[in-house]
């Protein structure tokens, strides 16, 4: 039977695909098919070369400061708690400077994608693999396998997928792309479409367009969905990534043996 992993987007959320994954290596499963939108499909490109190890590190020592500059993390914190007059005017700076460069600049993320997925690597390992995007100069979106991606763009969609509203937004040839979550937020819809028989599918109840799926015969979908709360998408705390891995992980484990 052919396994695949769907990995829906969620910002820090994300963390609690790392916790599924576990389950499933320990289940036994062998999955040869990963999709994902967003930070879906940034750490299901990780899966799919073979990394889940170094997955569980990036993730173990990932920050919201590793991951935005200082304006950046000045909005993001001001979006989540109560700021007195001084922080206010000090997030009020940076936020005009981040609307006179067009949005949150993304060179810190695109560098954490950079370090921890293997273009080459990827392609060797004889999974599959795809993400979602969405291109805002021709208002439609993609959803692309590794054969429909040029080598050397791959790294460039994977940020695309995970270019929330509100980023730069990342450019491939003439067009800009931003969120697939905009379109399709956990792409299960893609592994049927590649004829996998089981596929597990990770949510992170993150804002986006959820699409569901009936699946046709012969296909079973496990969905493995969360039941408590997994926190600030933007905000990366160490202990609440640490919370959501174990819970990815007990929910994975319920239900890959239910």
């Amino acid at each position: 039977m052919t396994i695949g992993l769907a990995l829906e987007g969620g910002g820090s959320r994300g963390a609690y695909h790392v916790g599924v994954m576990k389950a499933c290596l320990e289940s036994g499963r062998d999955i040869t098919g990963f999709t994902g939108t967003s930070i879906g499909a940034i750490n299901a490109a990780v899966f799919a070369q073979g990394d889940y190890l170094l997955a569980a590190d990036m993730w173990s020592h990932i920050t919201t400061e590793k991951l935005f500059d200082a304006d950046a993390c000045k909005i993001l914190r001001f979006a989540e708690t109560k700021l007195d007059i001084n922080q206010l005017s000090e997030a009020g700076h940076s936020l005009r400077r981040i609307i006179d460069e067009h949005g949150i600049d993304t060179s810190m993320i695109r560098a954490a994608i950079d370090s921890c997925i293997d273009e080459n690597k990827l392609r060797a390992s004889g999974n599959d693999y795809g993400l979602v995007t969405v291109s805002l100069s021709e208002k439609r979106p993609y959803e692309l396998f590794l054969e429909d991606i040029k080598q050397g763009e791959l790294l460039s969609y994977i940020a695309a997928s995970a270019c929330v509203p509100g980023f730069q937004s990342v450019v491939i040839g003439k067009n800009s792309f931003v969120d697939g979550a905009l379109y399709n937020s956990c792409p299960i819809n893609m592994l049927i479409k590649k004829g996998y028989q089981e596929i597990i599918a990770v949510r992170t109840k993150a804002p986006g367009v959820f699409r569901r799926i009936k699946a046709p015969k012969g296909v079973k979908v496990r969905m493995v969905v969360p039941k408590h709360d997994m926190g600030s998408l933007l905000i990366f705390s160490p202990e609440k990534i640490e919370e959501n891995i174990r819970l990815g992980y007990i929910d994975g484990l319920k239900a890959l043996r239910r």
